[in-house]
């Protein structure tokens, strides 16, 4: 079974509490950073803090630590799995000092350690490994919403974890396909991630009117993968055009200016 998460999301809640942050039963988790970095080699062994926080002025919360696996689908949208489901999991090197469970009063805050122990021998994709860490509330509030109505409030964060090993990083992105979509009225871009390593960046797309020579920036577009994902972007023009024949310039920026893999495409607007 899998679930589906916005690419953009870094926090992931198992209630409605952020839509309702005025709810009677005020409750509230932070966990932060939201990503965590290891460069670690095989046999090493690494550490980075979290600080997790209860927000709460008047519910403790009895708090689970769990690990999981996660990776991006073609629309970059995050995929959610057991852990060591995945071929370059690192959920089973990691450990938290506090065990499986913590509790911390309303206003605590707790920086624990989250460590890596990565084996001797790494299987898979040898030079990045990802996994999640859950910071999951066990002991549910009653509350009401913003309409009256009576709720369970309980939350749920993560964060995500990334690992790289001593291979020389190579960053690669290169452009498959690139076309216009009348119907939808957007342009569908089709890229890769050939490198080793994560990349993210932003696509910034332009629209030249050949007759008129007016020339249109679409909004700009992030975007997160990992090696070898396979990314397909809806890129929707947002107006109304003017007849004519387009030049669409699709820049792919990851990095500095020798990192830009661009496509043009030529259509008309009738």
């Amino acid at each position: 079974m899998r679930f589906k998460f916005p690419a953009i999301l870094l926090l992931f809640f198992a209630s409605f509490f952020m839509m309702h942050t005025h709810a009677e039963a005020q409750v509230g988790l932070s966990v932060s950073p939201p990503r965590v970095y290891y460069s670690l080699n095989a046999g090493e062994t690494g550490s980075q803090k979290v600080l997790i926080s209860n927000v709460s002025r008047e519910h403790a919360l009895n708090l689970s630590l769990t690990f999981g696996d996660w990776k991006y689908d073609e629309q970059g949208n995050n995929l959610m799995f057991p852990p060591d489901s995945l071929e370059n999991s690192c959920a089973n090197w990691l450990t938290v000092p506090e065990g499986a469970y913590l509790m911390l009063e309303p206003g605590e805050n707790r920086e624990i350690d989250l460590t890596m122990n990565v084996p001797v021998e790494v299987a898979g994709m040898d030079n990045v490994q990802t996994a999640m860490l859950y910071v999951t509330q066990m002991n549910p509030v009653d509350g009401v919403d913003a309409q009256g109505a009576a709720i369970r409030i309980n939350v749920r964060q993560g964060i995500k974890v990334y690992r790289k090993g001593s291979v020389p990083e190579v960053k690669r992105v290169e452009i498959e396909n690139l076309q216009y979509d009348k119907e939808d009225g957007a342009l569908r871009l089709t890229f890769r991630n050939t490198g080793n390593i994560w990349i993210n960046g932003e696509i910034n797309t332009t629209l030249f009117n050949q007759s008129t020579g007016k020339e249109l920036s679409l909004e700009t577009a992030d975007f997160y993968t990992m090696p070898g994902d396979l990314r397909l972007m809806h890129i929707p023009l947002g107006v109304e055009l003017e007849k004519g024949t387009y030049i669409a310039t699709v820049m792919i920026d990851y990095g500095d200016v020798t990192t830009i893999e661009a496509a043009e495409l030529q259509f008309s607007y009738e």
